[in-house]
């Protein structure tokens, strides 16, 4: 795990300059600072290590090949690299280091883009050719490590963070208003776009080549999918209990691969547990870490413990109070450089910071949701599936007239029925939508935001993913997973997870982006996965001889920090209080999202994200846009 930077330019590269941008990322990789300029300056990558496979300094990167024509700068692990470097080697590959990034270069030499797809793990790198002048950068299929990238007056600049981006003189820091309303309805920026406009991220499972032509380094091929999930289900399968354990076992032991001590997060739920059971079964001696709250409704210790003490773990507790928040406010929105409203990052970053103390790695279930239909919106959709027969469109029609006249706006069975009777897109939408609704969204927005929304809808998201998985083609369950996968996961989990675990120079690692477990979900029914009385069918059903009861089927209650309680308690003034004039009030209506607050402070539904996202934004705005 690494923090990478780098420059093409048509002229040559200051050093100084990408060792400013560089260092932005120290966080990412306390352990060595390194920066490559190729003979005629023109291009420098940069890297900031966190050494966890080879700790030897003759694996720091940036990495040249013997021969000199490759250097690389990487980010992530090769979970498979000891079975790819003996397959290079008996093509007659030769080694230097015991390092996953050498195997890279070398399977990239023989095989170019292909090598792709023999990696089996998470990574970002940008790999420069020194004979053919040009730039390859790669991302990991679900998007586990960031690539962020942008063309400025003629040079090509890259980093895992958008901060080192924006930082690059020239940078211009004008906001995409188009991200901004995906932000206050997805609760985040996803892929292609970030929150300025001028810059971009590198899709998951995508990649592209720079090369200096002409006047200037320009994108040459790209962005291009090199890889999809696949939705195809089989179903002469009858039993999928046992692929799935020996998939899961088989898939949490190859991403322990570590020469650093490793743990595993631990919620007491079903996702993490399973990890930690399929480690411990595999022979390993687990470090557990947990955080829990005061609250009880929101306290999950208790079942983490239980699965500890089932599997004999060394395990470790810790809690997080309403006054949390405040304390490390200002450093998390550095750390998160583009908006985020998935307020869980705070329990994120607590958890992180504790396994910290003891591993440099630590696994998590994150991606089991996703790939095996595990929230309960998933209940819905397979009932919506079972409906469908029923809600024609004219009576779809009536129904939702029906409930809009006879429940108020805020109701959840108004949402619920109009989740029932509207089209797929809207309906997928309306289950990803986890803030303002769209027209909340253009009853309060002003300016440049307000303009946008004349010509734009976050609905354009979903509808272009769909476009890839018609649900009329894969059915309601699959259409869903697969935005999960790339909306949810890419765009949220994963970037939450992220950030939090780097800014304590943590490896988090999640076992169910696997390539084998993504895979093999992407085999299984959407039947065997999700009806109208449960969610995760066949992962728990698989998992009844590893885990008790109380971890396969008690209600799921996420990793959601109790934020609607903080704020009506202790917490209420100080979250909700109003900072006076500031740049959000370009965007937003002051006295309107005054009012949208107030209502969903005091509305009997938990709207804790609402509240969240404009004080987020607002604080965001005042530090990386005044």
């Amino acid at each position: 795990m690494c923090g990478i930077a780098g420059v093409v330019a048509p002229s040559p590269v200051e050093a100084s300059a990408v060792e400013k941008i560089r260092d932005l990322l120290a966080h990412r990789g306390p352990d060595h600072a390194g920066l490559w300029r190729s003979p005629d300056g023109r291009a420098c990558l940069a890297n900031r290590r966190l050494a966890i496979i080879d700790l030897s300094p003759e694996a720091d990167q940036p990495f040249v090949s013997t021969d000199g024509r490759y250097a690389i700068t990487f980010n992530g692990e090769i979970y498979n690299y000891r079975r790819v470097r003996a397959d290079l080697e008996a093509l007659g590959a030769a080694f230097r280091t015991s390092s996953d990034t050498e195997v890279i270069v070398e399977a990239y030499r023989r095989f170019g883009a292909e090598s792709l797809d023999r990696l089996t793990g998470m990574f970002a790198f940008a790999l420069w050719d020194e004979e053919k002048k040009r730039l390859f950068c790669a991302r990991d299929r679900a998007g586990e490590k960031p690539f962020y990238y942008a063309e400025i007056g003629g040079a090509f600049l890259f980093a895992s963070e958008l901060k080192a981006i924006a930082a690059w003189e020239g940078f211009p820091r004008r906001l995409d208003m188009t991200a901004v309303a995906d932000f206050f309805t997805l609760g985040f920026v996803p892929d292609p776009k970030t929150i300025w406009q001028g810059s971009r991220k590198l899709p998951p499972g995508h990649w592209l080549e720079v090369a200096l032509e002409g006047g200037g380094a320009r994108i040459a091929r790209g962005p291009s999918a090199w890889w999809d999930w696949r939705l195809a289900p089989d179903r002469g399968v009858v039993d999928w209990k046992p692929e799935i354990l020996h998939t899961l076992e088989t898939a949490a032991l190859e991403t322990s691969v570590a020469d650093v001590p490793v743990g595993a997060f631990l919620s007491g739920g079903v996702d993490s547990s399973s990890v930690v059971a399929a480690l411990s079964r595999g022979g390993l001696r687990v470090r557990s870490f947990t955080v829990g709250f005061a609250e009880e409704s929101h306290d999950e210790r208790p079942f983490a413990r239980a699965v500890a003490e089932l599997y004999a773990t060394d395990h470790r507790e810790s809690v997080v109070r309403a006054d949390d928040i405040e304390k490390i406010w200002d450093q998390l929105l550095w750390n998160y450089d583009e908006p985020t409203n998935d307020y869980s990052f705070l329990p994120t970053y607590y958890v992180c910071r504790e396994a910290r103390r003891e591993v440099k790695v630590a696994l998590s279930g994150d991606g089991g949701d996703e790939a095996f239909a595990g929230y309960r919106k998933y209940q819905r959709i397979a009932l919506r599936s079972g409906l469908d027969w029923a809600l024609r469109p004219p009576i779809a029609r009536a129904v939702r007239a029906a409930a809009d006249a006879a429940l108020p706006g805020g109701s959840p069975w108004r949402r619920t029925s109009s989740q029932y009777t509207a089209r797929a897109p809207e309906m997928l939408f309306d289950m990803l939508n986890v803030g303002l609704a769209l027209d909340e969204l253009a009853s309060v927005a002003r300016g440049p935001l307000a303009s946008a929304l004349h010509d734009y809808s976050p609905l354009e998201v979903v509808r272009g993913h769909l476009s890839k998985a018609p649900p009329e083609e894969v059915g309601l369950v699959n259409a869903m997973r697969y935005l999960d996968l790339k909306l949810t996961l890419a765009g949220d989990i994963l970037v939450k997870v992220d950030r939090a675990s780097m800014a304590v120079s943590l490896e988090a690692r999640p076992v169910y982006v696997h390539r084998d477990l993504l895979e093999l979900a992407g085999r299984i029914p959407p039947e065997c996965l999700a009806s109208r009385r449960d969610a995760k069918i066949a992962l728990k059903s698989a998992l009844s001889s590893w885990l008790p009861e109380t971890a396969r089927n008690r209600r799921k209650m996420g990793f959601a920090l109790p934020l609607k309680s903080w704020i009506g308690k202790t917490g209420r003034a100080a979250f909700l209080a109003d900072p006076g004039k500031g740049p959000l009030d370009e965007l937003v209506e002051p006295a309107a999202r005054r009012a949208l607050e107030q209502e969903a402070a005091g509305a009997a539904t938990d709207r804790s994200a609402v509240l969240h996202s404009f004080r987020f934004l607002g604080d965001w705005l005042r530090k990386w846009a005044a």
